[in-house]
């Protein structure tokens, strides 16, 4: 077995350390903005013992407390459906390139129809127009949250318009009354 080099260990501490401070401050955030949230973060920084087997090669989660509630923003099957086609078909940066009228054809609707679903998700951060055909679906959607590529792509978004962009899970019923 090969010996690591002098100082590995203390860099390996210092970077899982950083970690735990950006993922901290993070929380604590989440916690600002919604103060009857509950978690508990446990942290393991060895890496798996034997690969996950994946579909296609990748691997993408979200977070647990936002796939619980996403049934709290009350998509319809096309807005769902949208959203699920730009989160599987998204590039290492969190980008999903496309046309309308190609994700219409796919769905058996109106580009209309997915403009509609597109605003929707834009409303709710999910995804937002970058340019015409270039998306940017939400790295907390879209990456294991604290993984490389969600902070990758968080980096590269910025930490601004993140801000801006974070997914707001509404607690409080969002059905009107009967």
């Amino acid at each position: 077995m090969a010996k690591k080099p002098a100082g590995h260990g203390r860099a390996e501490g210092a970077i899982a350390q950083g970690l735990a401070d950006l993922i901290g401050s993070g929380l604590e955030q989440l916690r600002a903005q919604n103060p009857s949230i509950g978690f508990t973060l446990l942290a393991d920084s060895n890496k798996p013992s034997k690969p996950a087997h994946t579909h296609g090669g990748s691997w993408v989660a979200t977070d647990r407390e936002l796939l619980a509630n996403v049934w709290r923003f009350e998509f319809s099957q096309r807005e769902r459906a949208v959203l699920d086609i730009m989160t599987a078909e998204i590039n290492e940066e969190g980008q999903w390139h496309g046309k309308q009228s190609e994700l219409a054809t796919r769905l058996g609707c109106s580009q209309g129809s997915v403009s509609r679903a597109i605003s929707k998700l834009e409303a709710t951060n999910f995804a937002w127009k970058i340019i015409r055909c270039l998306y940017q679906v939400n790295p907390d959607w879209a990456f294991g949250w604290g993984t490389e590529a969600h902070l990758h792509s968080i980096k590269s978004i910025g930490a601004a318009i993140m801000d801006m962009k974070r997914i707001k899970i509404p607690y409080e019923s969002t059905r009107k009354a009967a």
